[in-house]
């Protein structure tokens, strides 16, 4: 008795993305704070993993994580609000570009 094995062959393809994203610190009653905190959250993502790095973006590449990678450029900057009792505060905002891999 003779056999026919068929072997099916998949091709996945994937597209380059670059997104960015906006990481807030915490809200604190100093500038300068604000400052360093959006610094130390800006050297953890460049330290992180593709992997971490995409858990702290909040899962962006869901097809191929281990495919995002932060970008030159980024940087941080901070914004001042008050609320309704006249009370300043000041949030540090990590300014990110990644890249990664999504599948077509």
């Amino acid at each position: 008795m003779a056999s026919t094995m068929a072997i099916l062959s998949t091709q996945a393809f994937a597209t380059t993305t670059q997104t960015t994203r906006v990481i807030p610190t915490e809200d604190v009653s100093s500038q300068a704070v604000a400052y360093e905190l959006a610094l130390d959250k800006l050297q953890t993502l460049k330290a992180d993993s593709a992997i971490e790095l995409n858990n702290d973006l909040g899962h962006i590449s869901l097809d191929y994580p281990r495919s995002l990678s932060l970008n030159d450029g980024s940087y941080v900057t901070v914004a001042e609000k008050m609320n309704a009792n006249g009370e300043i505060s000041y949030t540090g905002l990590v300014n990110v570009s990644v890249t990664f891999e999504m599948a077509d």
